[in-house]
């Protein structure tokens, strides 16, 4: 699916009145931009290379950073092998 379709899921008609906080971050993560997740990845090397050199408390604010990489990760290859409109245009 599209940005714009994932976006329409969550203000459209059929959207659900009261989604769970799950249902909202799975929507956030399948929204991401290509741009975000490549930032957020690129901050997570930088982060893992002075990682080892770091305290404890520092390696703790990291590995937030890192899972959150991870999710946007997942949400975008979820996207990207989910079916939908505007997939696979060919330029003409």
């Amino acid at each position: 699916m599209d940005l714009i379709t994932y976006k329409a899921q969550d203000t459209g008609p059929d959207a659900p009145a009261h989604p769970s906080p799950a249902h909202r971050a799975w929507h956030w993560l399948c929204s991401l931009t290509p741009t975000a997740v490549v930032f957020l990845v690129g901050l997570s090397i930088g982060l893992g290379a002075i990682g080892t050199q770091a305290s404890l408390t520092w390696l703790i604010v990291f590995s937030v950073v890192w899972g959150v990489t991870v999710l946007a990760l997942i949400g975008v290859v979820a996207r990207w092998v989910t079916p939908g409109r505007g997939r696979h245009r060919m330029a003409t």
